[in-house]
């Protein structure tokens, strides 16, 4: 398709607002992120390295968070500068209105939307589990470490002047299943081996069920619960893992990729790509509300007052989502429901904004 000039004007004019405020947001969270960094990092010798390079890995992620608010403040400011130059008026001398520019910039919006879906967030999923994997490491000196593999879960714990190598196959809930704890004095002697079906992590004492307990030149034992003491619970390994953004699209698409993710239910995949297909029609709303807002009161010679009712705007429409989202992760609605229901109502609403939306 062959775009036309005046396409072509609003299209750039457009995406150097997006960039700007994508600049600035980028800015703000480098410098928000890199002091918690700094702290994270303060007792080891290269800190002030990894800081940076962890700040870096965690933009991307945080941008695409942002990327919704991001879109309405970038329309609202290439409506302030139409008003500031009078260039609706202009234009509408060629024979453009409103429906027209809106139209445009929506488009753009929603094919934008698409690539930051396709493209983008990987490339920021692949950043976040780099970003996990680095801070996982250099977590309290180094003493512990879990990380997940097509094995399963992987934890090396220190602990009471011992190291513990634990290997599970999968979470759930509080449950670890088909658990291996191999037992290493401080000078790695083997102490013992622990076999199980399951163990219950809710607290750092584990509750070992049906242990099988091996150690050297000694017959095995069968205990039907065993307590264990750990540096991990559940409440740990969630923070560890308790996230999908750091999986790609196309992991979460592919049925073996998806098998291999630690601790998450079909469900809640299930539940996360919604969400992710839901992303480009909710910028493109978005956008199109941030327009009618400025279209309506382009008479409004406050900036302040426009930007203020964007952010309540944006502000409203999270926790809108945000409800219904709990909604879906309760289960008490279905996950086609939670996720997009506030997309129809929304659509719904800026339908009827537009309506006589040339009059203005």
């Amino acid at each position: 398709m062959i775009l036309k000039i005046y396409q072509k004007y609003l299209i750039t004019k457009f995406f150097y607002y997006f960039a700007l405020v994508t600049l600035v947001f980028s800015c703000l969270i480098f410098l928000l992120n890199i002091f918690e960094e700094l702290n994270y990092f303060r007792s080891f010798s290269n800190g002030f390295y990894y800081a940076i390079i962890l700040t870096l890995f965690n933009i991307p992620s945080i941008l695409y968070e942002v990327s919704p608010f991001i879109f309405l403040l970038s329309t609202q400011f290439f409506y302030l500068n139409f008003h500031e130059n009078d260039e609706i008026q202009s234009l509408k001398k060629f024979g453009l209105n409103n429906m027209r520019i809106i139209l445009t910039t929506s488009l753009v919006t929603l094919l934008f939307g698409f690539i930051i879906i396709l493209f983008f967030y990987s490339f920021s999923a692949k950043m976040k589990y780099f970003y996990y994997d680095i801070k996982n490491k250099y977590s309290e000196d180094n003493k512990y470490l879990a990380v997940i593999n097509s094995n399963g879960l992987w934890i090396r714990d220190k602990i009471n002047n011992g190291i513990n190598f634990i290997n599970a196959e999968s979470l759930e809930g509080d449950i670890l299943n088909n658990i291996s704890i191999t037992r290493f004095s401080k000078d790695f002697k083997l102490i013992q081996n622990i076999e199980a079906k399951k163990a219950n992590i809710n607290s750092f004492t584990w509750v070992i069920h049906d242990a099988e307990i091996s150690e050297k030149n000694k017959p095995k034992v069968l205990k039907d619960e065993l307590k264990f003491n750990s540096n991990f619970n559940t409440t740990k390994l969630n923070s560890l893992f308790d996230t999908l953004n750091s999986v790609t699209i196309w992991s979460l698409i592919n049925p073996e990729k998806r098998a291999e993710i630690f601790r998450f239910s079909p469900r809640e995949i299930d539940y996360y790509l919604n969400k992710l297909y839901s992303y480009p029609f909710l910028v493109t709303i978005m956008t199109v509300l941030a327009s009618i807002i400025m279209i309506n009161f382009r008479n409004n010679k406050s900036k302040v007052l426009l930007l203020t009712l964007g952010v309540l705007l944006s502000v409203t429409i999270y926790y809108i989502t945000y409800f219904f989202n709990t909604l879906g992760e309760t289960k008490q609605f279905s996950n086609l429901l939670s996720i997009w229901l506030p997309i129809i109502t929304l659509g719904i609403i800026t339908f009827f904004g537009l309506i006589k939306i040339n009059e203005k």
